[in-house]
């Protein structure tokens, strides 16, 4: 264990060591290698940089023979300036939107198709002025040929018209361009336009973009209505519409990113224009897809409202009836799959952009199951969900094509590794056999720890419906008694779950000497629907509890880790319970480190892109054209940490982002003001940055800072 802060140098040297290891985005099979059998898969990985202080973007083909056996692996190229890519279905065209930079600040953005070993066609988006700035995301973005390959479909921001001041000097003797801005709107450049929230910020009213490469022409097609925002569209299997989500807009943009629970629609828009909505009314769904052979349209779905994040539907359509029916419900506490193993629903927030079988019948996917992410087989005619083998850790089906099926593999231990399978029939899927694609990185300092789960129950609360809850313990197997430094982590959300996958934080902590408990309190998603509903009107109760009962478990499962020297990290709401621990528990731990915390809840749904969030999970009504009644902004109040401060003894660092839309700055800056009134020692580091801070500078500062601080504070 490091001693002191002078050994900075050693923790610089670790961080560096752990962001070496890339992260897939996105696989897909290809056609193959002409005149063989064999399978060629095309890779996408994403990996910081402290050099560039950025993500980069690479891709790698990796080819097999008929026999499985690995021909080659191409050396890696950088596609760090693609923010969209896409092939036609024969292979033979490859769509690229790219950012282009010709001087400082100033950007265009084109859009390339590529035809065999050339540039065929470029777009210059930003001249032609048909649309603002294409949308990547991934609640609203889509790139999408259509079978007959000779158009793109994409996402991207309204054209909106030129604005001026009421008065404006004009050019003397240039009538033709006084005659151009007299287009311009006058007075319009200070109105006010409401935005998507949350790493959103300046996405406003989003509209489908078709690109004809044909006649070389980029239009907007008409028929959506102008109080729906549309996203995530893909063609029909004819070419002649579209099919997609569409959010209602009105009469506020509430945060999506993160928020599962948002009114939307399922949308099919003709050719000629005809808008219909194909899902059913209050709910809200996301990742249309339909079948290889065109009869399906899948869809996830859940009731709108409520907590941000929570099981879904899988809904399917008969693509030529329009007959919808639910092929899996929501799940409340367990169910059966083939095989008897338990099934807790689907939490996935997407689908696969591929996700079926040959057959049509079958779909895959991936979905959290308590600590780990599992891959499943759904059959929609016989409605069975089968799991698919993956030895340990955890595994993400990321592409399907011709029944080959590709995962990423990932395990707190072990960096993120590609294998794929071949589907066997139906009924033996969990007999598939796989090939490593990417070969599993081993990691020395990280090979010695281990990685356990915990299954907890909170036995003395003789009314509550749900009791049972999770963690991980990741760290040394074994040491002295009371040797092993101890940082506690709940995870944010509160609806979110910590899985057994690579992390750069966990993987840098415990190289460092540190045991992390990673616990999954009540309301965690990945264990049933009634889990995540059982927290509603209980934060700052039963989820501090279940913290503090993990912890006081972990202490006595592994008598190796301190109680002297133990610490709490948390963001978001993580950073509410970790601020709510060290004031309520003021004896237990020395030190914390919160990012981005809630603090007040009466404060922070005034100002918050969701402040439904606030009122949901306190059980409060949440209407958007009434204020809060004192009686809810009271019963607020004492669930806030805010309410402990007075407690607080542990010396705490803020890691905050000034960008920050979800929770914004302002709730740790006043916490940061009431810790230093009382005295307790207290840190905050402001980053131009959003929620998540994961600016690759940001995050190397903010990391090294929170382990200074720890080691600072348990000498």
């Amino acid at each position: 264990m490091l001693k002191a802060m002078s050994e900075v140098d050693t923790v610089v040297k670790v961080f560096k060591a752990v962001l070496q290891y890339p992260s897939p985005t996105s696989a897909s099979v290809m056609n193959g290698v002409a005149g063989s059998n064999g399978i060629t898969i095309l890779s996408s990985w994403s990996q910081g940089s402290l050099e560039r202080l950025k993500s980069i973007k690479f891709q790698q083909t990796h080819i097999f023979d008929s026999s499985l056996n690995k021909v080659s692996d191409t050396l890696p190229v950088d596609i760090s300036f693609e923010l969209l890519s896409t092939f036609s279905k024969s292979e033979e065209l490859r769509g690229v939107v790219r950012d282009i930079s010709f001087e400082p600040k100033k950007k265009k953005q084109h859009l390339e198709v590529w035809k065999r070993q050339k540039l065929w066609k470029t777009f210059d988006l930003s001249a032609l002025e048909v649309h603002g700035d294409v949308y990547s995301d991934s609640d609203f973005g889509s790139f999408d040929f259509s079978p007959c390959e000779q158009k793109l479909l994409y996402i991207a921001e309204k054209k909106l018209p030129k604005t001026e001041p009421f008065y404006k000097p004009k050019p003397q003797d240039k009538g033709d361009i006084a005659a151009g801005d007299a287009k311009a709107t006058k007075g319009e450049e200070y109105v006010f336009r409401q935005d998507w929230g949350e790493q959103l910020v300046g996405k406003h009213e989003p509209v489908v973009v078709v690109c004809d490469t044909e006649s070389e022409t980029v239009f907007v097609p008409v028929g959506i209505p102008a109080h729906l925002s549309p996203g995530q569209v893909t063609w029909t299997p004819d070419g002649k519409g579209i099919v997609g989500v569409a959010w209602e807009n009105e009469p506020r943009r509430l945060g999506l990113i993160y928020c599962t629970n948002r009114q939307s629609y399922i949308f099919h828009l003709t050719a000629d224009g005809v808008f219909n909505i194909l899902s059913s009314e209050g709910q809200a769904v996301r990742s249309p897809r339909f079948s290889s052979n065109g009869e399906y349209l899948v869809w996830l779905q859940r009731p709108s409202g409520g907590p941000h994040h929570g099981a879904h539907k899988l809904m399917c359509c008969k693509w030529n009836s329009k007959q919808v029916e639910t092929v899996v419900d929501i799940v409340q506490r367990e169910a059966p799959t083939v095989g008897s193993g338990p099934f807790y629903g689907l939490f996935n927030d997407s689908l696969p952009r591929r996700c079926w079988a040959e057959d049509s019948s079958r779909l895959i996917l991936s979905t959290p199951q308590r600590c780990t992410i599992k891959s499943y087989v759904i059959n929609i005619e016989n409605k069975s969900v089968t799991e698919l083998d993956c030895p340990e850790g955890s595994q993400i089906v990321l592409d399907v094509r011709n029944d080959i099926v590709i995962c990423a593999r990932s395990s707190l231990k072990s960096p993120p590794s590609l294998v794929f399978g071949k589907l066997p029939s139906q009924g033996c899927e969990h007999k598939i056999l796989w090939t490593a694609v990417t070969t599993g990185q081993s990691v020395a300092s990280l090979d010695s720890l281990v990685c356990h789960y915990m299954t907890l129950a909170q036995e003395d609360e003789s009314q509550a419906s749900c009791k049972s809850f999770s963690a991980i313990y990741f760290g040394p197997e074994s040491a002295k008694d009371h040797d092993v430094p101890f940082i506690v982590m709940p995870h944010g959300g509160p609806h979110s779950v910590y899985t057994d996958y690579f992390k750069i934080e966990a993987a840098f902590f415990a190289q460092l000497g540190f045991g992390l408990l990673m616990v999954n309190y009540r309301g965690s998603i990945g264990s049933g629907q009634e889990s995540v509903e059982f927290l509603l009107g209980r934060i700052g109760d039963s989820d501090v509890k279940d913290v503090h009962f993990a912890t006081c478990q972990a202490l006595k499962q592994f008598p190796f880790l301190d109680p002297k020297k133990m610490v709490l990290m948390g963001g978001s709401h993580g950073g509410f319970l970790v601020t709510h621990l060290s004031g309520r528990f003021p004896d237990l731990f020395k030190a914390v480190v919160a990012l981005n915390p809630v603090i007040d809840l009466p404060a922070m749904c005034a100002i918050s892109d969701i402040p439904d969030w606030v009122a949901v999970e306190t059980a409060v009504p949440y209407k958007r054209a009434d204020e809060m009644d004192l009686t809810a902004l009271e019963k607020m109040r004492k669930c806030s940490p805010i309410t402990y401060v007075s407690s607080v003894v542990a010396p705490t660092l803020l890691l905050i982002g000034s960008k920050d839309r979800r929770v914004p700055s302002s709730q740790a800056i006043n916490y940061y003001y009431s810790l230093k009134a009382n005295n307790i020692k207290t840190k905050l580091l402001l980053y131009e940055d959003n929620h998540s801070l994961r600016q690759t500078p940001h995050e190397m500062d903010f990391l090294i800072n929170s382990v200074l601080w720890f080691l600072e504070h348990t000498a």
